[in-house]
């Protein structure tokens, strides 16, 4: 197991488009007293239908399952990669051996992001890392800092600490049975609350740590991908169903 530590940090180049949702149609109904011997067709109401008011939890900052191309995270490629809506999913594909990732335009202090993450293409023994990192601020020399929680195809999950650019570990690269090896599905819960940070895959608590001090306390949400293969330097991760909300 060979993990780097090195980021990368693309342009923005974000796309904002609005989703469309439309009301369900009702069943039809039958209008008026049954009678014993029916003796014709029903007749259909054509009163249209009352759309039923969605409640969404106050602590829900937002969500995105990426049906469309979001109008939070950013798209664009380079030399090192590139990341992208597309087919009901957001992709972030690296091709060198960096990390590479794709940030939100909105920027949060304490939050917890939830989603799915899968390893769609990678080295053969699946040593590719992914996951999210939080409190993404950028310096005026245009290196980051922030938090990333991320784990790896190979069973693996870290918390490190993100200072120019440079990254630190926090919890350092660690196996769990809880993380689904290969192109299975994960389901990560990254929390970055006040001084706490915390990793959950597939409804277990891996890791747990501090923030370190001056660190950044607010910043764009980020989604991240390589491959620890030189020979195999391509990881293509899909990321669904994000829901960001307050701790």
């Amino acid at each position: 197991m060979n993990k780097r530590t090195r980021l990368s940090v693309g342009l923005v180049a974000a796309i904002f488009l609005l989703a469309c949702a439309c009301p369900v149609t009702s069943l039809p109904t039958l209008n008026g007293e049954p009678s014993e011997e029916p003796t014709g067709a029903p007749i259909i109401s054509t009163d249209p239908a009352v759309p039923t008011a969605i409640s969404v939890p106050s602590n829900v900052l937002f969500t995105d399952d990426f049906s469309s191309t979001s109008a939070e995270f950013e798209t664009y490629s380079d030399e090192n990669g590139s990341v992208e809506t597309k087919d009901g999913v957001y992709v972030v594909r690296a091709i060198s051996d960096l990390w590479h990732w794709g940030r939100s335009t909105s920027k949060f202090d304490n939050t917890v992001a939830e989603f799915d993450a899968t390893l769609v293409s990678g080295p053969a023994n699946n040593n590719a890392g992914f996951g999210v990192v939080c409190r993404l601020s950028e310096r005026d020399d245009t290196s980051i800092d922030g938090y990333m929680l991320a784990i790896s195809g190979d069973g693996y999950y870290t918390i490190r600490s993100v200072t120019a650019s440079s990254m630190s570990p926090l919890v350092d690269w660690s196996y769990s049975d809880a993380v689904n090896q290969g192109n299975a599905v994960n389901h990560v819960r990254a929390t970055c609350n006040g001084t706490d940070l915390k990793l959950e895959v597939n409804g277990q608590l891996l890791a747990s740590a501090n923030t370190i001090a001056d660190g950044s306390t607010s910043g764009a949400i980020a989604f991240a991908a390589i491959s620890f293969e030189d020979a195999e330097p391509i990881a293509e991760i899909h990321f669904d169903n994000l829901i960001v909300s307050k701790p």
